[in-house]
């Protein structure tokens, strides 16, 4: 990572970037956490402008472990030059040809005579406890201990360039490979996030279920139906379906048109009608396992419906 990845700081609107977020979160080129998110490629956005880095890069280098945010050491070493400062990088090794220290050191741009160092050691690794609670130690050796003096000599020298990412994954407890990608972390993690996660825009509405389809009236309904009507003196068909609109608050033009829970509203205010001048009730839903009645046939009522 050089300076010319910085600064990058967009100005586009809110619904702009809203926009390009999900235009984004389809690429299957993000990382899994990102894919068909754009809630959390918004976040990355965000907070790649409140550094001043590009959305892609904020997405790939920073990473939030144990709620603090991090990043690769050369995302850090790419923020300290950015703000002016000169950072230098080595490593040391012995006759033999075998790695001794890797070794960083940063000079103020305000204060450039005076220089920050930080040397890292295995001695110092081991005494620290890092080969023991991360193996990348023994098989990474140099690039564990340039990430290690690159982050400390920075926090050192320009902790303000750094904007709170001071700290690799591997410092705050993740597991990494050579390069510093996160491999396993040990953080608190939310459903579909692992890097700048948290992302706390709310889901998008899903579509409602199309509706389930009613149970239409029963054949031992529209049998008892009709032996109530007839008991109640309704014969006439017109006054048949006048009445049975009165009380289900809508018309209907057959008797098939009913469904299971208009067809039970009927029957019990057949079955138990209100004092005169009252309104017609609703009724509980009943079970079309309806008690036997006398057998009428419903095309007395409704006509023939051929």
């Amino acid at each position: 990572m050089t300076i010319d990845n910085l600064p990058a700081v967009r100005h586009d609107s809110l619904p702009e970037r809203q926009e390009y977020a999900k235009a984004l979160s389809v690429s299957n080129l993000l990382p899994p956490e990102y894919r068909g998110n754009p809630g959390n490629v918004l976040y990355a956005v965000e907070f790649g402008r409140s550094i001043g880095i590009e959305p892609i890069t904020a997405i790939t280098e920073v990473h939030i472990i144990k709620g603090k945010p991090s990043s690769s050491a050369g995302l850090v070493s790419a923020l300290v030059r950015a703000a002016g400062h000169r950072m230098r990088t080595w490593v040391e090794r012995d006759a033999n040809g075998r790695l001794t220290a890797a070794i960083s050191t940063v000079h103020r741009k305000d204060d450039p005579d005076f220089e920050f160092r930080s040397e890292w050691t295995m001695a110092r690794a081991q005494d620290a406890g890092l080969i023991k609670q991360n193996e990348n130690y023994t098989k990474y050796p140099e690039g564990m201990l340039i990430a290690r003096s690159q982050t400390e000599v920075a926090r050192m020298a320009c902790k303000e360039a750094l904007c709170g990412l001071g700290y690799t994954p591997e410092e705050l407890g993740a597991e990494v490979n050579a390069d510093g990608s996160i491999v396993v972390t040990s953080a608190r993690t939310v459903p579909n996030a692992q890097t700048i996660r948290g992302a706390v825009t709310p889901p998008e509405p899903q579509p409602e279920p199309p509706p389930t389809a009613e149970r239409m009236i029963s054949e031992p309904q529209q049998k008892k139906m009709g032996a109530l009507m007839r008991e109640a003196g309704i014969t006439d068909r017109d006054t048949a379906l006048a009445f049975v609109a009165d009380v289900i608050g809508r018309e209907v033009a057959s008797r098939n048109e009913l469904t299971l829970a208009e067809a039970g509203r009927v029957i019990d205010y057949l079955e138990n009608p209100p004092a005169t001048g009252e309104e017609p009730q609703q009724a509980p839903e009943v079970d079309d396992g309806i008690a036997d009645a006398d057998v009428v046939d419903p095309a007395e009522l409704y006509g023939s419906e051929d």
